[in-house]
């Protein structure tokens, strides 16, 4: 299966490589970005708000340089015909980046085709997105999938937008089914994800208020064992890859049990005892009222991982957020997002196997896994939101507190976020506060308070765009750090 699947990505590319070649030859509608600058802070790190959701592209040392080229193409307007003619577009993306100072690296960070067929579309590569119900441009992060960490290379089939299934639009749906690579980590290599998503959205598009729903569903799975590992006296040499283990990861049964491992040459070739793959995701709540002057959002995601939601003993945990959008402004205050994630819950201190009562599925220690060493990470940076982030990041922490720097140590987290977005004539602005109480773990218990400051300043001056980012974080789970970002933009 893995050759089937690296075969299959590699054609796709190919494919919609080739098809946007041959269409950029027939219109051209290419936007160009060129994009250049620095990071200074007074500590080792860039701080917080300067690194955080950026995608993986600024790293957490600090006192360097970034050079940033982008090309893209977005989809061409629907227009539809008496023939039903005009639903296929395509568009494509190609982002590289330059960091130059204490950390030297080039990466491409966007490099992605897609194709539009009426409201399907079908993408492969690496490519921005979030993923949840949350107000995407302020929020301090979705909690699964929050934009902190290099996309992921994937091959998807999605409905990007919620589309009516209904003449009258009272009921619409958006969703996503994906395949994609982790590549090697601390503790296994060559593993994969699996991810889907549905949302639906009951009203039609003119009434005041809409209600929303759904759950996305991710599994890190498969992959080789780089340590000796073992389950009972047999020796895990690779986590399954086969088609029917595949089936097993999307509808989250349990394929094996310690009985039943696979064996090949005397050794076993699959993971036991559990759902096949580290599973993990969030069902989203999200209620929304629009009148001519203002558009209100509030939302709540609820973290499921081990078990402890379908009892509802973590339903405290999650992010809860409410938006406030000042629809006609044009000046002023634009928007307000104030956000409160809370993971400390985990459904209590003790693990269901620790007693006899199932309903005790605590401790579920968000974002680490046992098989899966690295956890909810992808090349070093969390996936997820940023509060919850690996040890190396936490510059203030002891490093001591696990061998490796690129566990998660401290993912009991309560914190609150202010986001202002403003502007003053052709001036943008974005104001961002944010306060977090960090306990660590239940094996490892602490007791941080953290405070993180951030305020960005946008001003367009004909064909340039200047960005200066200054930020602060006190001294907490982060070392005390001033922090500045400058950067200018070239759009063509």
């Amino acid at each position: 299966m893995p050759q089937t699947i690296r075969l299959l990505y590699a054609a796709s590319v190919c494919l919609l490589m080739s098809q946007i070649t041959y269409a950029q030859t027939i219109r051209q509608k290419t936007r160009y970005e060129l994009e250049a600058g620095t990071y200074l802070s007074t500590a080792e790190s860039n701080p917080f708000w300067i690194r955080s959701n950026q995608y993986g592209e600024v790293p957490l040392e600090s006192n360097g340089f970034t050079i940033r080229a982008q090309a893209k193409k977005e989809y061409e307007p629907l227009v539809y015909n008496k023939k039903g003619k005009g639903k296929f577009s395509y568009g494509y993306g190609i982002r590289a980046v330059l960091n130059a100072g204490k950390v030297n690296q080039f990466l491409l960070s966007e490099l992605y085709g897609k194709v539009r067929y009426g409201a399907f579309e079908f993408s492969a590569g690496r490519r921005r997105e979030i993923m949840g119900l949350v107000d995407s441009s302020l929020s301090a992060g979705s909690y699964i999938w929050s934009g902190n960490a290099l996309p992921m290379p994937k091959v998807q089939i999605s409905i990007p937008n919620f589309t009516p299934i209904l003449k009258n639009g009272l009921i619409a749906v958006k969703g996503n089914f994906a395949h994609g690579w982790f590549g090697t980590g601390d503790s296994v290599k060559n593993y994969y994800l699996h991810q889907k998503s549905l949302y639906v959205r009951l009203g039609k598009p003119d009434w005041r208020f809409k209600f929303y729903g759904g759950f996305n569903h991710q599994v890190q799975w498969g992959g080789q064992v780089l340590y000796p590992r073992y389950e009972g006296k047999l020796r895990i040499t690779e986590f399954g890859s086969d088609w029917q283990t595949y089936l097993y990861v999307v509808n989250g049964k349990s394929l094996y049990t310690l009985d039943t491992l696979v064996i090949q040459n005397g050794q076993a070739s699959a993971e036991g005892g559990n759902r096949v793959g580290n599973h993990l995701g969030t069902i989203d709540l999200g209620l929304e009222y629009e009148d001519e002057h203002a558009k209100w959002f509030i939302y709540k995601q609820s973290i499921y991982e081990a078990g402890a939601l379908f009892y509802l003993n973590n339903i405290a945990d999650g992010l809860h957020g409410i938006a406030y959008t000042r629809k006609k402004a044009t000046s002023g205050i634009l928007k307000v997002v104030v956000e409160y994630l809370q993971t400390s819950n985990q459904g209590g201190p003790y693990l269901s196997n620790r007693s006899t009562i199932p309903q005790l599925r605590g401790a579920e220690d968000y974002f680490n896994n046992g098989r899966y060493i690295d956890g909810w990470v992808y090349k070093g940076q969390t996936i997820g939101t940023p509060f919850i982030m690996p040890l190396r990041y936490t510059t203030g922490l002891p490093q001591s507190l696990d061998k490796n720097p690129n566990r998660i140590v401290n993912n009991r987290v309560n914190a609150v976020t202010l986001g202002v977005s403003s502007r003053i004539k052709q001036v943008e602005l974005l104001t961002r506060l944010s306060f977090s109480h960090n306990l660590g773990n239940y094996d490892v218990p602490l007791d941080y308070t953290q405070a993180s400051v951030q305020q960005q300043v946008i001003v367009p001056i004909k064909k340039y765009t200047f960005t200066a980012n200054l930020a602060y974080d006190n001294a907490g789970v982060l070392k005390e750090n001033v922090g500045l970002s400058l950067l200018v933009k070239r759009s063509f």
